[in-house]
């Protein structure tokens, strides 16, 4: 089961952020980051040079039916 966390940033593509911007972040069942998500719910490079920090998780999904995931978004207010 993969798991869907809430995040802030604190930097975002290298930038100090002057207001608080929360995303998420995507792991697997191993706990290692598959994504990471801006406040949209669009994919980031997860090489960006984004720093942040945990805020909380929303829930688990099963990698194979994605809808589940969505449904995460959508409860935090994304879509």
């Amino acid at each position: 089961m993969n798991r869907v966390d809430k995040i802030r940033f604190i930097l975002l593509y290298g930038k100090a952020l002057e207001a608080p911007d929360y995303g998420y972040m995507e792991l697997d069942a191993d706990g290692h980051m598959v994504a990471l998500y801006n406040r949209n719910g669009e994919e980031l490079d997860m090489y960006g040079g984004h720093e942040f920090v945990r805020v909380r998780t929303l829930g688990q999904f099963d990698n194979e039916d994605r809808d589940h995931f969505y449904d995460l978004l959508e409860s935090d207010g994304v879509g």
